[in-house]
This record gives C-alpha cells, structure tokens and sequence, in this order.
C-alpha cells in the first residue's frame, strides 16, 4: 500500500504559528512503501526495536528506494500477518521468502532471486553419525519440526507432510527445546538462521546439521498483486543482475550474523 508521507514538523510549526530559531531538515516527499519480513530468522531478517533488519531488509530498500520509494520495514506483526498484509495489499513488498503456489496467488515475484537458503536437516549430535542421509526418502517417518508459515518450497513442504510426522510450532527455540527432550527428530530450517539460533539458545555441540541438504531453495523479493509497485519488478530486479551483488550479500550475511550475536 504505497502512500504519501505526512508533512514534515516543520510545515505543521509553521501553520500553527509556532517559530522555531533553528532550521527544521528538509522534508521526504517520497511516497512510502510498505514492506515486511519474517520477524525470526537472522541474519536474513528479524525483529528488533520495532523494526524488520537483516540483510533481506537491506538489500530490498536498497533495490526499491533507488527508483524513488522510501521503504517501511516497521513491525506488522508474526510471519503469518505479514503474508496475510500481502495478499490484501494492506503490504506491499515481503522482502524475501520461497516462491510456492498459495504466495503465486497473490504475489508477483522480482527476477532474478534476491538470495539463496540452504537448507540444513538440525539433528541431535548424538544421532549425527547414524542418521544417513543423502536422498529426502532417508527422512521418512521422522518426525519433524516446523515453523508455522514457513516454506521451503512446494516440493519438500509436500514430502514432509506426507512422509514425516510434522508438528509445527511459533518460533526456532520452541523446536530446538523439543529436539532437546527428544519429542522431534529432525529441523529443517536454513543453514544460517539454524545455526545461529543454536547458538542463541544454549545448544552449541548439542544440535548440528547433517552435512548434505535437503535442498538449497532460491529466496526472492514479492510484491502483492495490489500494489501499484507490481509493474516495476524490471527495475528493482536491476538491482539483484549487478555482477557485484553476490559479494554484497554475502558481507551481509555476514555482518547480520555478527549484529545479531553480539546483540544477544
């Protein structure tokens, strides 16, 4: 829902009659994008002072504000809001998630891809060496954790549902402190974000990840079907086809991981 930015402090002073003996900053009369992101999963994105950051988040301001937008990455809410404020056009940019069938519906996705997600099966370190995994098949009749709304793409969300006992929960912490008691066997979860939270959560050398993927999925910026921004996708994928861009978010990444742990 891209929308105009209220006049500046500066502008309501001087209809109110109010002086001031120092310059107000110029105002921003850029119209205003709204965007958002899941608020758990470092260094991509996650919450912090009321605001979306990571490095989804500033790769897609980056991408948007170059053509004139300013983006608004403030908090709308847990990961299923934010997909619910998408299809409404309530939103109008999710700044990176997997491309699946029910986003299709009222998503537009920017080419090419923002990022791509490895995708790490977590499992107790004491069932490491003998969990064998090479082929998704490995994996059936486990039972496994998930994250409510999240996807990994059609393809492995369908297997997992139909071939695992799946048991899906708010947030990371919740399925590492279940992998802990032994109530789940695996967490597919990506490389990064599951590495991180394992840290956070006290479980370093306790939870670790299978050495093969289950799948490395592709990560793209999606605009809602009802945003006037739908018919710019060109320019902002612009953004991602830079030869310098691979390096640029891998140092995010990077620098996310380290904010984000230092923060802790």
């Amino acid at each position: 829902m891209i929308r105009a930015l209220p006049r500046s402090f500066a502008a309501l002073a001087l209809c109110l009659g109010v002086a001031s003996s120092q310059a107000a900053p110029p105002s921003d009369d850029r119209p205003v994008v709204k965007a958002c992101g899941h608020h758990d999963y470092p260094p991509w994105n996650w919450l912090r002072d009321g605001q979306i950051v990571g490095a989804c988040a500033v790769v897609a301001q980056r991408a948007i504000e170059r053509l004139g937008y300013r983006v608004d990455l403030s908090y709308v809410g847990p990961w299923n809001r934010c997909q619910a404020m998408v299809r409404t056009g309530e939103v109008d940019v999710n700044i990176c998630a997997f491309r699946n069938p029910e986003r299709e519906a009222y998503s537009v996705f920017v080419e090419p891809r923002m990022g791509q997600n490895r995708i790490a099966v977590f499992v107790p370190k004491k069932k490491a060496n003998t969990l064998h995994f090479s082929r998704w098949d490995d994996l059936n009749g486990l039972r496994t954790g998930l994250v409510i709304g999240v996807s990994m793409g059609p393809e492995f969300d369908q297997f997992l549902q139909k071939n695992t006992r799946v048991e899906r929960v708010q947030d990371i912490d919740s399925m590492l402190k279940m992998m802990a008691k032994d109530r789940i066997d695996i967490i597919p979860f990506g490389w990064e974000a599951g590495t991180i939270a394992i840290e956070r959560s006290g479980f370093p050398g306790e939870i670790v990840p299978l050495q093969q993927p289950a799948l490395v999925g592709e990560l793209v910026v999606s605009v809602s079907r009802k945003s006037p921004l739908a018919t710019r996708l060109p320019e902002i994928g612009m953004y991602f086809a830079r030869p310098g861009y691979p390096d640029e978010l891998r140092l995010l990444l990077e620098e996310y991981s380290r904010v984000y742990l230092q923060a802790r």
